[in-house]
């Protein structure tokens, strides 16, 4: 009975010290959410307001201003577009680097992850040249051709690890059965990764979703993105807390749901190979 109830108590400790970790975590997500729903005034209360009455006059606000649905439609539709295609080019050349044996094979390894490693401000001029000489300066194709370059490194080391957890047999045997390599790759590799695939492909879509320094450079008026709209609520006049916390809870909303429904995917895309 002691063995049982010592078994419980370290049991309902782990719970404890779990839930106050993931607390920490949270609070600034917490924290986020609850300046949304306070009035300006409980906002800039010294010392934090803790019970106060909710308010949506900052969600209102931020709708209100027109600009909102705008930025937060090219968010996700740069991002998306970006990821997929990211996928679409990646995959394919991170299946080519696990398989085939070809001269060149550890350079072209070594340029791409050093793509990857390279500080994003180091592609800045060169992009902006291009774009500037072809004409699509602030528009959609800059912002996703960016994104695109930076995260087709991410995919491929990534894509790569899956590939070669993949047992040789079963693709010699689909060879052997008339499969050509495109035919492998589409229906065989690909099924076995799908989710490593799809994890790979969230955090493309995540790290785009909410990058900064790019879109404050390569996107105009009609193409800024929902971080650029939040930068903009720090202004000569003092920072609107109020809807920085509404546009916040907004930007992390579609990153919470994306993890929650597909944890499973994450969490087995990520871990796979591990124990070998």
């Amino acid at each position: 009975m002691n063995r049982h109830l010592r078994r419980k108590a370290g049991l309902l400790a782990r719970y404890f010290i779990v839930s106050i970790i993931a607390l920490i975590f949270l609070m600034p997500v917490i924290w986020l959410f609850l300046t949304s729903i306070k009035n300006q005034r409980d906002a800039f209360s010294i010392p934090p307001v803790w019970k106060f009455k909710p308010s949506a006059e900052n969600y209102l606000a931020l709708f209100a201003e027109g600009n909102f649905p705008r930025y937060l439609w090219n968010s996700f539709y740069i991002a998306a577009v970006s990821s997929i295609l990211a996928g679409l080019l990646g995959t394919p050349l991170a299946y080519m680097l696990a398989r085939f044996r070809f001269k060149g094979k550890d350079t072209l390894s070594f340029w791409v992850l050093a793509s990857r490693i390279a500080p994003p401000m180091t592609v800045v001029l060169p992009f902006f040249m291009i774009f500037k000489f072809l004409g699509i300066l602030n528009t959609y194709m800059s912002m996703i051709c960016v994104y695109m370059t930076l995260n087709i490194a991410f995919v491929v080391w990534m894509m790569r690890g899956y590939f070669m957890q993949i047992p040789l047999s079963i693709e010699e045997a689909a060879k052997i059965d008339g499969c050509s390599v495109i035919g492998t790759l589409l229906k065989i590799a690909i099924p076995l990764v799908s989710q490593g695939l799809a994890a790979t492909l969230v955090f493309c879509f995540m790290s785009n979703w909410s990058e900064f320094v790019l879109a404050l450079i390569f996107t105009g008026m009609k193409t800024r993105t929902m971080p650029i709209l939040i930068s903009g609520f720090v202004t000569t006049e003092g920072v609107k807390w109020g809807l920085i916390g509404a546009a916040g809870t907004i930007v992390n909303l579609p990153v919470i749901l994306i993890s929650l429904v597909l944890q499973k995917y994450l969490v087995s895309g990520l871990t796979a190979g591990a124990v070998k």
